[in-house]
């Protein structure tokens, strides 16, 4: 756990393990020239926290906040493509102010999201990537507490292999947030500062389009944090892929 200068203030033993569904789809409508997508996500996380400074064990079960995603735009345009979309968290998953650990954040939260990806040769296989997403929360419940909004920036570099079946490079985010929280539950000791965070790593992807499966796994070291917990971030996914309405790589 990283404090206001990035110092290290505690070293306790925390373990965050999350089943996420995830559902989307493209239909054929256009908004603005652009395809139009809808998506939401269920995830169901277990959280086991144990500390030697305070003598001090817990753990946390259960579903987390769902997100809906009910406008997703994308378009091609030659070597590029680019999204935009507005997502929302509910405060779905449980959430006591007066527990350390809870399976969910316990306040709404909007997330607006705009990224593009770039091939640099004309068979498409060196590509580039970049997404912003803007969050914008409310005030927890149960608390005085409004977390600051908060700027992520994500960005990766890979090669397309096997006829474009797969992609693997590299990973990274900055994250920062951009004001204060605030509210009078805030600790005197943290007020006025803003959290931020670095990660950087590798992904690998795949489509089995036989199967209509695709497989993705990223692995990423943060660094330059405060005032958050510090770690490693180790994600696998399987989607379910309907290829009636897929479009071949060009």
């Amino acid at each position: 756990m990283k404090g206001p200068n990035g110092n290290t203030v505690l070293k306790p033993d925390i373990d965050v393990g999350g089943v996420i569904a995830a559902y989307s789809v493209v239909t054929p409508k256009k908004i603005l020239g652009g395809d139009y997508a809808l998506a939401f996500m269920v995830p169901i996380l277990n959280t086991r926290f144990t500390s030697n400074a305070f003598n001090a064990s817990a753990e946390s079960a259960g579903i987390s906040d769902i997100l809906f995603e009910p406008i997703g735009l994308g378009w091609e345009k030659g070597k590029a493509n680019y999204t935009a979309g507005y997502a929302f968290y509910a405060p779905s998953g449980d959430f006591d102010p007066s527990s350390p650990l809870n399976p969910g954040l316990g306040f709404w939260e909007h997330q607006i999201q705009a990224g593009a990806t770039y091939a640099f040769d004309k068979k498409k296989l060196w590509n580039a990537s970049g997404l912003t997403t803007w969050e914008i929360n409310h005030s927890k419940l149960g608390l005085d507490v409004k977390p600051g909004p908060i700027f992520t920036g994500e960005y990766s570099f890979g090669r397309r292999f096997f006829k474009y079946q797969m992609n693997a490079g590299f990973v990274g985010y900055a994250s920062q947030k951009l004001s204060a929280d605030s509210g009078s539950g805030i600790n005197p000791l943290i007020a006025g500062q803003l959290d931020r965070g670095f990660g950087a790593g590798a992904e690998w992807k795949y489509t089995d389009i036989k199967h209509r499966l695709a497989f993705d796994v990223r692995y990423e070291k943060q660094f330059g944090v405060q005032l958050r917990t510090s770690g490693q971030v180790l994600v696998f996914s399987i989607t379910c892929l309907d290829l009636l309405h897929m479009k071949p790589a060009k």
